[in-house]
């Protein structure tokens, strides 16, 4: 298995629960976007690829940056426990309501590693650096081919509990925290440009209340502080 695999079965998985769910929306391929960067801000920044992008009943529009963990033959992951909080960061300028990082990690592994990173992240973006970014992290098990994300909940700074599979029938996601950029006007230009190249409606444009993953997930999990 590979991300780029793993993130077109979340979108799979996901697709229920969704009016739209979009994979790899390559930025630097939206030209009306890019016009529309380049005028509101004077220059054209560093395009990065969106994993995921959930589109709500209501107009709600979340995005989501998904980084997945395997070992190296030393027996060491293949990527930083900080790996993706910048490029997640990044896409509050493009006025998504939520945006969330997701942590993918092979179910094999040994449990005390995946809590020094998958409970050690929560931590670090929670706890210390406070971070208005949902974050959460996922077991990935192999079910005859077709992968399963059970979601892991933080309980310490060192310690995680597993909870219910995405493909579960009560799965919910649920979103803790708004852009804190969504009322600038630069924002919000952004966003209706963003929404017109992707042709995902009219509706995407409209305010929309503040939700949370449940199983959990939330663009985070829903766990203690």
């Amino acid at each position: 298995m590979n991300e780029r695999f793993l993130v077109e079965q979340l979108k799979e998985q996901l697709e229920p629960r969704y009016s739209c769910v979009l994979s790899h929306q390559d930025l630097t391929r939206l030209t009306v976007f890019k016009g529309a960067l380049k005028e509101r801000l004077g220059y054209l920044p560093v395009l990065n690829e969106i994993d995921l992008i959930l589109v709500g009943r209501a107009g709600h529009l979340s995005a989501v940056e998904v980084k997945y963990f395997k070992l190296k033959k030393d027996g060491g992951f293949n990527r930083p426990f900080y790996d993706g909080i910048g490029q997640a960061l990044s896409l509050f300028r493009y006025g998504f309501d939520h945006v969330a990082l997701w942590h993918l990690f092979p179910s094999d592994i040994d449990q005390s590693r995946f809590d020094r990173y998958g409970a050690a992240t929560w931590w670090f973006i929670r706890n210390q650096l406070k971070l208005p970014l949902d974050f959460s992290y996922f077991k990935v098990e192999d079910s005859l081919g077709t992968p399963r994300f059970v979601v892991m909940q933080y309980d310490g700074p060192t310690s995680s509990v597993q909870l219910t599979p995405i493909d579960s029938p009560g799965f919910l996601v649920t979103w803790k925290y708004a852009n804190p950029l969504a009322q600038t006007e630069d924002v919000q230009c952004l966003r209706a440009a963003l929404v017109k190249a992707l042709g995902i409606g009219d509706s995407a444009l409209a305010e929309t209340s503040h939700t949370s993953l449940h199983g959990h997930v939330s663009g985070s999990t829903s766990t203690p502080s």
